[in-house]
């Protein structure tokens, strides 16, 4: 893999965030990490509580195994994308095991004070996140103005 271009940091009016997301119905969370060798940034257990201190609150039916890119959030998508590749191109063929009864995430986060702002995924990257077997997510968010018109 390429290595990842040095850009500029984006304006303070946006923000952008990358993951990767692995969702099972009946792997759990230590199971993931085994196969994969990464302990994850965040997880959520099959059966948890989704508030642990509130037994009223709903148990969750899948694991949720979060691994973050680990860079800034004045960092463009690409770089979130092409951080977590790098960190998984060697971890293809346990990817490809997980994906037999996982659900596999780059979920990438955009969020803009002004609605507008956008993102290049060049073709090689995205060729790789294909052979990862990952599907994106991308998680867009609008400006408060706007989310409060809708009201």
């Amino acid at each position: 893999m390429q290595q990842p271009m040095t850009n500029p940091p984006m304006p303070d009016t946006k923000w952008s965030a990358g993951s990767l997301r692995i969702v099972s119905q009946t792997i759990t969370v230590d199971e993931i990490s085994a196969v994969l060798g990464i302990e994850p940034d965040d997880y959520f257990e099959h059966g948890s509580l989704e508030i642990a201190c509130n037994p009223d609150t709903f148990r969750r039916k899948r694991s949720v195994w979060i691994l973050k890119s680990g860079l800034d959030s004045d960092r463009w998508l690409q770089e979130h994308a092409e951080a977590l590749v790098g960190r998984l191109g060697e971890r293809r063929e346990s990817l490809g095991r997980l994906a037999e009864s996982c659900e596999l995430e780059l979920f990438l986060g955009f969020g803009s004070e002004n609605g507008q702002g956008g993102c290049v995924l060049p073709a090689r990257l995205l060729t790789e996140i294909g052979s990862l077997g990952l599907n994106v997510v991308l998680d867009l968010y609008p400006p408060d103005d706007i989310a409060q018109l809708d009201e």
